[in-house]
């Protein structure tokens, strides 16, 4: 037989095999068994409102008809001999209900693959019955709404290769459980255990693991302790993922010896070194190490990755240059390094990158220039700059015109100019977006710019057709003006950022800007009122920001789709002009609005849609309509008025969604309301500065999420009664109470609850307060006599200030225990006794106000151990003795223990009768260094403490000027977290 007619032998007879065996007739499901199906079938509706929508639904189980083959069933899959049911898979089909253990499901002995993930199971345990399916050897039981234990059950499932049973958020495997999962599922390959409760299981267990586990993935179950290094050396681990948030699982990778077929290595943990060995794992095609606290320089060994796809190594502190081994990868298609300290300037030239689609290096400390070669990738499609130090001229001329980028963002660096030849070809068809913010650019190319006012002539985008989002704000002055002979052929944008360019006028090109979404004129120089011609920024026009300008006046809103509005800080004038339905953020803030709030703020037709008021700090006075107290507020501002009567009935209905009340500086009276006890959602609550006459609303105590409470300057009165509920205001951080007629002793079981105040280490910085980016709370607090305004809080930040009333007593020892305060001020009281050596735990204190009391003996030398003490005083009690020496106390003058008739020693004038020791040598650099803040800024918070000069930064946060004192409040801020975290 010739050769070649060998593999047509072949095909015959195998067309010939599979046209018979079609033609056998399909094995028959036994009846106990389809029985069982419709059974399990009929115990559970089919709904599918109740999951999420982004998931494609499948209704399988609509196609069962009893007295019908089973075999034949959606999802069903039966032995082709048998005819016994091996596989159901119902993943995503819409099944509620519970999942009894007396449920038929568990009459099916052959199943080897069963799949219900993604559906209703309407909290139901995972009954122990599924151990009596043993023949299974896939299981995902995912996504599906069980709760409570894992049962032992579990791991009798000795034939398993692959496991799931993640984002059941309330399942708890607990640690003997899993224990005895990994030591009876010895053929087991792939186990995911995602979003899950493991917090009591020893990471050591993972030890016991099969040895043929392939897959292992690992997110968000609260594991503890350290992670076992040995499970990176596993033969057949081909993907590895590994997140915990709250850093309390330490992880380490090997150092030598780490080599295998791992393919993705996804971690977020706490891991300080990125050994060389990466370098190893040659088959490697995703390495994303985010959030990791990294340090040092990044491995110029993963240079020999040649198979990497993903490369994300962002938010770490990777430092030093950027290896120039990884320009040469060939295979990279998204690569982030975004978020470290990365210095150094860009290659001039690179080999690789061919297949790059995603390059992010922003937030880093790049220098140098802007390489052309970036404009030349391929594949590019993003390409993230910005927040770095990149200077020079950015050269429009090198910009292909085949190019396929889309977003562009070279924000936030000290580019000098932007240049090009008159008739450069840059037209970039695929440019969406284009991000030029606080770049100080002072020259742009000839056809954009006039020499003498610095005009941004809007045909400067002419070339750029597809372009939909621009942001040009914290330049130069800049002007925008139209040329009416091209208005035909501007872009139409969606998004357009022109903030602080020192704009005087609305411009007439926004006319045709019939699809824009997103404006930002915020912080410019706009005078005037709104005229009719603002009605044609477009039908589209969603989030609108006039902020910071010079208007005057404003008699109606043009913009009938706007659902952000924000016009605060500007010189309107008038009655207030209620905003269109469709409104959800109205915030007009700081003007000079008089009369009351118009009952059309209450029209039913926006009943659904306004979800944040601030009218804060106007002259608007009156009552407050009750429909306010009835409307669903998230936020509502109304301090710094005149509003009289009442406080409003909040929270009426209990699935309030309050989060934040400010009336403060009001002239309501009367008592508070009890139906604030429904706003389960409350997070910031201030009532100060008004005329309340009442008791201590204990009763707050039940709010499960309140953080701030503020009483101050009212007629409150009585005694604070103690708690027994251990519960009451243990989320709570900020307590003032001050400049009110409290008595009776100080509540040291509160003191006990305030969980709030003990460890904030783990609490991500950011702004306390406030239901969305667009609004937060401020707050007042008194520091020696003086009111210091903290224009936002951090979440970081917690105080206690219970000043100016009549308590006495001792102070609680237990005040000690609130690790995490940063301002303590119990003065202008009755209190008695000595000053607790407890207080030297403080360790984050930075101000410490015990001054106008009746305490008694030494200063506790304890207290010389608070580094970060920046405002003492103790001025006016009976304290005696020595003024302890210690670096921080070296720094208070006379003025922090003035009328303390026995003190002596340094810096009082008494001497105490023998020689005092020289003060230790006061180094005012150490303290500007502990925080990475200059002589200046110290100046700024001292006498006020370092958060409350943070706090006088914050408005500069927010315009993100001047960048340098920007930066330093940020890393500074990053340090207090690491104080809290060492001290804890």
């Amino acid at each position: 037989m010739k050769g070649w007619l060998i593999p047509l032998y072949f095909l015959l007879f195998s067309l010939f095999f599979s046209s018979n065996s079609c033609a056998l007739p399909l094995p028959s499901c036994p009846h106990g068994q389809s029985a069982a199906l419709t059974q399990f079938n009929n115990s559970f509706s089919v709904d599918c409102s109740l999951l999420p929508m982004q998931v494609h639904m499948t209704k399988k189980t609509i196609s069962w008809k009893e007295g019908t083959n089973c075999c034949l069933w959606d999802g069903v899959k039966c032995d082709t001999e048998t005819g016994n049911v091996i596989a159901l898979d119902l993943s995503f089909s819409c099944l509620v209900g519970p999942l009894h253990s007396n449920s038929t499901l568990f009459l099916l002995p052959h199943l080897r693959n069963l799949n219900l993930a993604g559906n209703h199971f309407n909290m139901s345990p995972i009954a122990s019955q599924f151990g009596q399916l043993t023949s299974l050897i896939h299981l995902n039981i995912s996504e599906s709404g069980f709760r409570g234990k894992i049962p032992l059950a579990i791991s009798q499932l000795s034939k398993l290769l692959s496991l799931d049973l993640s984002e059941n958020h309330d399942l708890i495997f607990e640690g003997h459980v899993f224990e005895n999962v990994v030591k009876n599922l010895t053929q087991l390959r792939h186990l995911h255990l995602s979003y899950i409760n493991m917090s009591s299981v020893a990471p050591t267990s993972f030890i016991n693991m099969s040895s043929f586990i392939t897959t292992l993935i690992l997110e968000e179950n609260g594991l503890q302790g350290k992670f076992p290094e040995d499970v990176f050396h596993f033969p057949y681990l081909q993907k590895f993922n590994l997140f915990e948030i709250d850093n309390q699982l330490e992880l380490k990778f090997p150092k030598t010896n780490w080599s295998g077929p791992l393919k993705s290595l996804l971690v977020s943990a706490y891991l300080q070194e990125l050994p060389d060995s990466i370098g190893n794992l040659r088959s490697l095609e995703i390495l994303e190490l985010l959030n990791g606290n990294f340090k040092g320089p990044i491995p110029a060994s993963l240079g020999n990755l040649t198979q990497l796809e993903h490369l994300y190594l962002s938010s770490n502190n990777f430092a030093g240059p950027i290896p120039y081994s990884i320009f040469n990868l060939t295979q990279v298609q998204f690569l982030d390094l975004s978020g470290n300290k990365l210095v150094g300037s860009l290659p001039s030239k690179v080999s690789g990158l061919s297949q790059l689609s995603i390059l992010r290096l922003d937030h880093n400390f790049l220098s140098g220039r802007v390489p052309s070669w970036l404009f030349s990738l391929p594949s590019l499609v993003e390409l993230m700059l910005n927040s770095n130090k990149l200077n020079g001229t950015f050269e429009l001329d090198k910009l292909s015109e085949i190019s396929k980028l889309e977003q562009l963002s070279l924000s936030d660096n000290a580019l000098s100019s932007f240049t090009s030849a008159s008739n450069a070809n840059y037209s970039l068809p695929n440019l969406v977006s284009l991000e030029l913010s606080s770049c100080n650019i002072s020259e742009f190319p000839n056809f954009v710019r006039n020499l003498e006012v610095h005009v941004i002539e809007a045909d400067m985008f002419l070339k750029l057709k597809g372009l939909e989002v621009l942001d040009l704000s914290h330049n130069i002055p800049l002007f925008v003006r139209n040329n009416s002979e091209v208005d035909l052929v501007l872009p139409l944008f969606v998004e357009l950022s022109l903030s602080s360019c020192n704009i005087t006028e609305l411009s007439n090109f926004l006319t045709t800007q019939e699809s824009l979404n997103f404006l930002d004129l915020s912080n410019n120089n706009i005078q005037g009122q709104v005229t009719e011609q603002e009605n044609n920024w477009g039908s589209n026009l969603v989030d609108l920001d006039l902020s910071k300008n010079l208007l005057t006046a404003l008699e109606y809103y043009p913009w009938k789709s706007i659902e952000i509005l924000d016009l605060g800080s500007n010189l309107l004038e008038g009655p207030l002009v209620t905003p269109p339905p469709s409104t959800m953020v109205f915030l007009i803030s700081n003007n000079r609005l008089n009369g009351e709030i118009p009952s059309s703020i209450c029209d039913p037709a926006r009943s659904d849609y306004l979800l944040i008021l601030d009218l804060s700090y106007n002259n608007l006075s009156g009552a407050i309509s009750k429909c306010l107290g009835l409307r669903h507020l998230a936020g509502l501002n109304l301090q710094g008025n005149s509003f009289h009567g009442n406080v409003l009935d909040f929270c009426v209905e209990r699935n309030s969604v309050l989060e934040s009340l400010n009336l403060n500086k009001n002239d309501f009276d009367g008592s508070l309301p009890k139906s604030l006890a429904n706003c389960s959602g409350l997070e910031v609550l201030n009532l100060g500065n008004k005329k309340i006459n009442d008791t201590y609303p204990y009763w707050l105590g039940d709010l499960p999420g309140l953080k701030v409470l503020v009483l101050r300057s009212n007629y409150f009165h009585g005694q604070i009664a103690h708690s027994a509920n251990k519960s009451h205001f243990s989320n709570l951080q900020i307590l003032d109470l001050s400049h009110n007629m409290f008595s009776g002793f100080l509540p040291t079981t509160y003191f006990t609850n305030f969980k709030g105040m003990m460890n904030l280490a783990n609490v991500d910085m950011a702004y306390m307060g406030g239901p969305s980016q667009y609004y937060t709370d401020s707050i007042v607090l008194t520091m020696k006599g003086e009111e210091i305004v903290l224009e936002r809080i951090l979440t970081i930040f917690a105080a206690i200030d219970m000043s100016s009333n009549r308590f006495e007593g001792t102070i609680p020892e237990t005040v000690g225990n609130l690790i995490s305060l940063i301002v303590l001020n119990f003065s202008h009281n009755h209190l008695t006794g000595h000053i607790p050596s407890s207080l030297g735990n403080l360790a984050a204190l930075e101000s410490l106000d015990l001054s106008c009391n009746r305490l008694v003996g030494e200063i506790p030398s304890q207290l010389t151990g608070l580094n970060f003490l920046e405002v003492l005083n103790l001025s006016d009690n009976h304290l005696v003795g020595l003024i302890p020496q210690g670096k921080q106390f070296n720094t208070f003058l006379n003025d922090s223990y003035v009328g303390n008739t026995g003190l002596c020693g340094f810096p009082v004038s008494k001497s105490c009768g023998r020689s005092d020791p020289p003060p230790a040598i006061y180094d005012e650099r150490e303290v500007d260094s502990a925080f990475g803040l200059n002589g200046k800024f110290v100046m700024m918070g001292y006498g006020c403490g370092l958060v409350f000069g943070f706090s006088a930064g914050y408005i500069m946060m927010t315009i993100r000027k001047p960048k340098w004192l920007v930066g330093m409040i940020q890393r500074a801020g990053n340090r207090v977290l690491r104080r809290f975290k060492k001290n804890r």
